[in-house]
C-alpha cells in the first residue's frame, strides 16, 4: 500500500483537475452553514450544496466543469460516531460537470485517478450501479443504467465486481441520489468501493453487504428533477456530481483499519491521549480481541476528537450554542464532547489531574485546525470562552443529572426508564434526552421514548394554559414574551445568584410586576409543586418579594410585590 500524507492527496487532486486536458476551475469552500436562501437544510451536507442552482441549468460564472473540496456537516449519523468511520463534519472532494461531459468521461476519470494518481490496485475496485426504479405495480420509473454499466466493462472492472441495486416505489437506495431537500435535481449513481482482502469478509463481492468493501467516490449523474408532487422530469440539462469522502480515502491509501489512524486525526488523537494521561488503544477490528474497557476508550477518543472538530469549525463560521436549529445542534456536540473528555480524563489515583488538562483539550485540537489557525487573536478568544461558558453550564447539568440518573437506575424495573423520568431529567434538570439514552444504553436500559413525549406534550398544554392564567385579563400578553431568550435554571446547585442580568419587565393589569432574569435559582410551578418565594437585593439596599415563579416556554417569569 502507497503511503501518503493528507495535503500530498490535496495536491494530486488539484493538479488533477487544472491540467489542460480537464480544464477545472477550483471553487473555494464555502461555510458550513447553509445559505439563508435554501430552507431544505441547516448546513452543507454535501459539496453540490452552493451547486443547487446550477445542476437545475442556470450558468455558473466559472463555467461547466468544477472541482473542490468542501467541509460538510450531517447531523443524522451523531449517535453513529464513535464506529470505525462515521463523522459529523467531514470533507467532500468533489467535480462537476454541468451540461458538458457525462458517465463515460466521469468514470473514466474517476479510476484514472483511483488507479493512475493514487497507485490503487485496480482489482481491488468494485462498482455498484443503478438497477431501477418502479411503482407498487411494477411499472417503470427509471430505467436501469446500462449506459454506466457498459463504461465499466470497458475499464477492466469486470462482471462480477459490478452490484446493481433497484428500489420500488416508498423505498430508497444508496444508488439513487435524492435532492438534499425535498426537492431538485436528482439521478442514478456509481460508487467506487474498495475490497480490504479475505481478513473482513469472504470474496463475494457483495458489496454494501459488509465491512470487507468501502465506498470511496460516489459519481451522482443529475439527468431528473423531483417535484413536490413526487414525480421526475429530464433536467434540461445532464450534469455530474460526483463526491469522495476525504477521510475515508486516506484510511484506504494509508491501510489503515479505521479513520481515526490516519494522518487527518493523529495529531488530534494525541493531543488527547497526551492531556488526558490515557493511552489509545490499538484497534482490533476481530471480534473479541479487544476487552470492553478498550472499545469504551475508542469510542470516546473518536467521539472527543470528532466532536471538537466541528464544533470549533462551525464556531469559526459563527453559529453559537443556543437551544433553536444551528445552535443547539452546535451545544450537543460541545455537551457530548464534554461527556467522554470526562471520562477519558478522571484520573483515580490522582483527582486533581483533570483539573489542569482537561480544559486545554479543545483549546489545542483548535489551534490545530487550520480555519482556526486563520483567525485574529479577538476571535480565537471568543472561541475560547464560548467554549468555557458552554462547559461551565454544563458541568453544573451533567453532575447533577447524572447523580439522579444513576439513582433511576439502581431502583429501576426491568431495565427500563420510564418517560416521566425521563422527562424530569430533561425538564427539571437540564440533563438531554440524548444523553439519557446514551448512559442508559451502556447499562442495557431502555428509555421509553413514547413516554417521554407524552410527558413533553402535557407540559407543552400546561404551560399554554398557565400563560394564559398569568396574561390574560382582557388582554392575552403572551406575546410579549416573543424573542425571550429561556431563563438558565441553576436550582440544586446554587441557592443564591449574584449580579442576574434583568432580561425583560412586565407590569400587569393590576399593577404587578413580572421580572425575567437570565439566570435564576427560584423553581417555577411545575407537576403540581408550586414556584419558590424569596428576596431580591438591589444594589440600593432596598428589597422585594418574589411570590410566586411560572414558567412558559422555558421563561421563568418572577411575581414580584
Amino acid at each position: 500500500m502507497r503511503q501518503i500524507k493528507p495535503d500530498d492527496v490535496r495536491k494530486l487532486w488539484d493538479n488533477f483537475w487544472t491540467d489542460k486536458e480537464r480544464a477545472h476551475r477550483l471553487l473555494k469552500p464555502v461555510s458550513l452553514v447553509a445559505p439563508t436562501d435554501d430552507p431544505t437544510v441547516l448546513f452543507n451536507v454535501a459539496g453540490m450544496q452552493q451547486l443547487v442552482p446550477y445542476l437545475s441549468g442556470k450558468a455558473h460564472p466559472y463555467g461547466k466543469r468544477l472541482y473542490n473540496i468542501q467541509p460538510c456537516l450531517r447531523t443524522n449519523d451523531i449517535e453513529d460516531i464513535g464506529d470505525e468511520r462515521h463523522l459529523s463534519m467531514f470533507e467532500m472532494m468533489g467535480n462537476w460537470s454541468l451540461g458538458d461531459y457525462f458517465k463515460k468521461e466521469a468514470l473514466t476519470r474517476s479510476v484514472e485517478f483511483l488507479v493512475d494518481k493514487l497507485g490503487l490496485n485496480k482489482e481491488f475496485l468494485g462498482c455498484s450501479i443503478f438497477g431501477g426504479y418502479v411503482d407498487k405495480n411494477g411499472q417503470e420509473i427509471i430505467p436501469y443504467d446500462y449506459e454506466a454499466e457498459a463504461v465499466l466493462l470497458s475499464l477492466g472492472i469486470g462482471q462480477k465486481k459490478i452490484k446493481a441495486i433497484s428500489m420500488t416505489e416508498g423505498e430508497k437506495c444508496d444508488n439513487f441520489r435524492w435532492p438534499a431537500g425535498a426537492i431538485g435535481p436528482c439521478g442514478p449513481c456509481a460508487e467506487f468501493h474498495y475490497d480490504r482482502g479475505d481478513d473482513w469478509w469472504p470474496n463475494d463481492w457483495n458489496i454494501g453487504e459488509n465491512d470487507r468493501f468501502i465506498e470511496i467516490w460516489n459519481n451522482v449523474f443529475m439527468e431528473f428533477y423531483k417535484h413536490e408532487d413526487g414525480t421526475f422530469t429530464k433536467l434540461s440539462q445532464q450534469n455530474v456530481d460526483t463526491g469522495m469522502w476525504f477521510e475515508r480515502l486516506m484510511m484506504i491509501l494509508e491501510g489503515k483499519e479505521t479513520i481515526f489512524e490516519t494522518g487527518v486525526f493523529r495529531d488530534f488523537i494525541g493531543t488527547v491521549q497526551t492531556l488526558s494521561g490515557v493511552p489509545y488503544p490499538a484497534y482490533q477490528k476481530k471480534e473479541g480481541v479487544m476487552s470492553s474497557e478498550e472499545k469504551a476508550v475508542l469510542r470516546s477518543y473518536r467521539i472527543v476528537t470528532d466532536h471538537v472538530r466541528a464544533s470549533n469549525k462551525l464556531m469559526v463560521d459563527g453559529v453559537r450554542p443556543s437551544n433553536d436549529a444551528r445552535g443547539y445542534v452546535l451545544r450537543r456536540l460541545m455537551r457530548r464532547a464534554r461527556l467522554h473528555i470526562k471520562r477519558l480524563c478522571v484520573d483515580p489515583e490522582n483527582p486533581d489531574f483533570q483539573q489542569g488538562n482537561y480544559k486545554s483539550i479543545w483549546y489545542i485540537i483548535g489551534e490545530q485546525s487550520k480555519d482556526v489557525q486563520k483567525l485574529n487573536n479577538t476571535m480565537t478568544r471568543e472561541i475560547e470562552q464560548l467554549w468555557m461558558d458552554e462547559i461551565d453550564q454544563f458541568e453544573k447539568t451533567l453532575d447533577r443529572g447524572q447523580k439522579h440518573l444513576e439513582k433511576i437506575m439502581a431502583q429501576g424495573v426491568n431495565e427500563v426508564i420510564s418517560g416521566t423520568d425521563a422527562f424530569l431529567l430533561s425538564d427539571t434538570y437540564g440533563f438531554p434526552l440524548e444523553l439519557t439514552q446514551e448512559m442508559a444504553a451502556e447499562q442495557w436500559y431502555e428509555v421509553d421514548i413514547v413516554g417521554y413525549e407524552q410527558a413533553l406534550q402535557a407540559t407543552r398544554k400546561k404551560a399554554k394554559e398557565n400563560a394564559k392564567d398569568v396574561f390574560s385579563r382582557g388582554v392575552d400578553r403572551a406575546q410579549y414574551l416573543d424573542g425571550v431568550p429561556p431563563t438558565q435554571f441553576v436550582w440544586y446547585d446554587e441557592w443564591s445568584v449574584t449580579d442576574p442580568q434583568v432580561v425583560k419587565q412586565i407590569v400587569l393589569d393590576d399593577g404587578r410586576l413580572v421580572m425575567i432574569f437570565d439566570t435564576t435559582p427560584f423553581y417555577a410551578e411545575s407537576g403540581g409543586q408550586t414556584g419558590d418565594r424569596g428576596t431580591l437585593t438591589f444594589d440600593d439596599g432596598s428589597t422585594k418579594t418574589i411570590v410566586d415563579v411560572k414558567k412558559y416556554g422555558g421563561v421563568f417569569l418572577h411575581f414580584v410585590e
